[in-house]
Protein backbone atom coordinates (compact mmCIF):
# COMPACT_ATOMS: atom_id res chain seq x y z
CA UNK A 1 0.00 0.00 0.00
CA UNK A 2 2.89 2.40 0.88
CA UNK A 3 4.86 1.89 -2.30
CA UNK A 4 1.85 2.69 -4.13
CA UNK A 5 1.16 5.71 -2.95
CA UNK A 6 4.54 6.56 -3.28
CA UNK A 7 4.28 5.61 -6.69
CA UNK A 8 1.55 7.87 -7.47
CA UNK A 9 3.24 10.56 -5.70
CA UNK A 10 5.89 10.32 -7.76
CA UNK A 11 3.78 9.51 -11.38
CA UNK A 12 1.67 13.34 -10.01
CA UNK A 13 5.67 14.96 -9.74
CA UNK A 14 6.07 14.06 -13.15
CA UNK A 15 3.13 14.85 -14.22
CA UNK A 16 3.60 18.43 -12.92
CA UNK A 17 7.12 18.82 -14.10
CA UNK A 18 6.09 17.72 -17.58
CA UNK A 19 3.42 20.48 -17.65
CA UNK A 20 5.66 23.17 -16.06
CA UNK A 21 7.82 22.20 -19.08
CA UNK A 22 5.46 23.05 -21.27
CA UNK A 23 4.03 25.96 -20.42
CA UNK A 24 7.62 26.94 -20.79
CA UNK A 25 7.58 26.14 -24.36
CA UNK A 26 6.73 29.17 -26.74
CA UNK A 27 3.08 28.45 -28.57
CA UNK A 28 2.08 25.44 -26.44
CA UNK A 29 -1.20 27.93 -25.18
CA UNK A 30 -1.65 25.63 -22.13
CA UNK A 31 -5.35 26.31 -21.01
CA UNK A 32 -6.63 24.43 -18.08
CA UNK A 33 -10.06 24.00 -15.74
CA UNK A 34 -11.35 21.90 -12.73
CA UNK A 35 -14.55 20.15 -13.05
CA UNK A 36 -16.95 18.23 -11.01
CA UNK A 37 -17.40 14.71 -11.17
CA UNK A 38 -20.27 14.84 -13.85
CA UNK A 39 -18.20 17.51 -15.94
CA UNK A 40 -19.70 20.57 -14.98
CA UNK A 41 -16.75 23.41 -14.71
CA UNK A 42 -15.99 25.00 -11.85
CA UNK A 43 -13.44 27.17 -12.60
CA UNK A 44 -10.76 27.37 -15.55
CA UNK A 45 -10.66 28.29 -19.26
CA UNK A 46 -14.07 28.64 -20.76
CA UNK A 47 -12.26 27.07 -24.12
CA UNK A 48 -12.28 23.70 -22.28
CA UNK A 49 -15.96 21.84 -22.58
CA UNK A 50 -16.41 18.71 -21.20
CA UNK A 51 -19.60 16.48 -22.28
CA UNK A 52 -21.31 13.80 -20.34
CA UNK A 53 -22.47 10.68 -22.24
CA UNK A 54 -25.09 9.13 -20.89
CA UNK A 55 -25.69 4.89 -21.22
CA UNK A 56 -29.02 3.01 -20.54
CA UNK A 57 -27.55 2.55 -16.71
CA UNK A 58 -28.43 5.94 -14.87
CA UNK A 59 -25.52 5.31 -12.95
CA UNK A 60 -22.93 4.81 -15.22
CA UNK A 61 -21.53 7.41 -17.46
CA UNK A 62 -18.95 8.59 -19.72
CA UNK A 63 -17.33 11.86 -19.92
CA UNK A 64 -15.00 13.33 -22.51
CA UNK A 65 -13.56 16.84 -23.79
CA UNK A 66 -15.03 18.30 -26.75
CA UNK A 67 -11.60 18.81 -29.52
CA UNK A 68 -10.44 21.94 -29.60
CA UNK A 69 -8.57 22.91 -32.92
CA UNK A 70 -4.98 21.73 -32.68
CA UNK A 71 -5.52 20.81 -28.74
CA UNK A 72 -4.36 17.78 -27.03
CA UNK A 73 -6.20 16.97 -23.67
CA UNK A 74 -5.04 15.22 -20.51
CA UNK A 75 -7.54 14.82 -17.70
CA UNK A 76 -5.88 14.09 -13.88
CA UNK A 77 -8.63 12.75 -11.46
CA UNK A 78 -8.37 14.81 -8.01
CA UNK A 79 -9.07 11.92 -5.51
CA UNK A 80 -9.43 8.54 -7.47
CA UNK A 81 -8.52 6.17 -4.02
CA UNK A 82 -10.47 3.18 -4.47
CA UNK A 83 -11.66 3.83 -7.92
CA UNK A 84 -10.99 2.48 -11.49
CA UNK A 85 -10.85 3.90 -15.03
CA UNK A 86 -12.37 2.42 -17.61
CA UNK A 87 -12.29 3.77 -21.50
CA UNK A 88 -15.27 3.87 -23.80
CA UNK A 89 -16.08 2.35 -27.40
CA UNK A 90 -18.08 4.72 -28.97
CA UNK A 91 -21.24 3.46 -31.63
CA UNK A 92 -19.69 2.48 -34.63
CA UNK A 93 -15.91 1.92 -33.74
CA UNK A 94 -14.18 -0.74 -33.80
CA UNK A 95 -11.28 0.23 -30.64
CA UNK A 96 -12.21 1.51 -27.35
CA UNK A 97 -11.42 5.63 -27.23
CA UNK A 98 -9.18 6.90 -24.36
CA UNK A 99 -10.94 10.66 -25.04
CA UNK A 100 -14.11 8.92 -23.65
CA UNK A 101 -13.86 8.04 -20.04
CA UNK A 102 -15.21 7.49 -16.72
CA UNK A 103 -14.13 6.74 -12.98
CA UNK A 104 -15.94 4.19 -11.01
CA UNK A 105 -15.39 1.78 -8.10
CA UNK A 106 -13.41 -0.48 -7.86
CA UNK A 107 -15.07 -4.36 -9.01
CA UNK A 108 -16.60 -6.48 -6.55
CA UNK A 109 -13.66 -8.73 -5.60
CA UNK A 110 -14.63 -12.34 -5.45
CA UNK A 111 -18.26 -11.96 -6.43
CA UNK A 112 -19.90 -13.69 -9.52
CA UNK A 113 -22.15 -11.55 -10.60
CA UNK A 114 -23.19 -12.81 -13.95
CA UNK A 115 -21.76 -9.68 -16.51
CA UNK A 116 -25.03 -8.21 -15.54
CA UNK A 117 -23.49 -5.60 -12.96
CA UNK A 118 -22.35 -2.18 -14.25
CA UNK A 119 -20.38 -0.41 -10.89
CA UNK A 120 -21.74 2.87 -10.83
CA UNK A 121 -19.67 6.03 -11.59
CA UNK A 122 -17.62 7.35 -8.52
CA UNK A 123 -17.64 10.86 -7.53
CA UNK A 124 -14.22 11.96 -8.54
CA UNK A 125 -13.51 15.55 -9.67
CA UNK A 126 -11.04 16.31 -12.01
CA UNK A 127 -8.41 19.09 -13.87
CA UNK A 128 -8.47 18.86 -17.68
CA UNK A 129 -4.95 20.57 -19.12
CA UNK A 130 -4.95 20.80 -22.86
CA UNK A 131 -2.09 22.28 -25.03
CA UNK A 132 -0.64 22.25 -28.61
CA UNK A 133 1.62 19.51 -29.44
CA UNK A 134 2.77 21.01 -32.46
CA UNK A 135 4.35 23.38 -30.24
CA UNK A 136 5.87 21.02 -28.22
CA UNK A 137 7.35 18.64 -31.22
CA UNK A 138 8.77 21.81 -32.87
CA UNK A 139 10.67 23.08 -29.71
CA UNK A 140 11.97 19.16 -28.94
CA UNK A 141 12.90 18.88 -32.81
CA UNK A 142 14.70 22.01 -33.05
CA UNK A 143 18.46 21.85 -34.02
Amino acid sequence: MLSEATSIASLTKDFFQFLNFIKGVAGTDVISSYHRFDGNRVDGSSKIDVEMIKTENDEAFYLTVKPLKDYIFVRFPLNSSGCEEEIATLNGETYPDPNVWRWMQSARSGTIVGGQYTPPNAKVDFVVVGYKPKALTNYLSKK
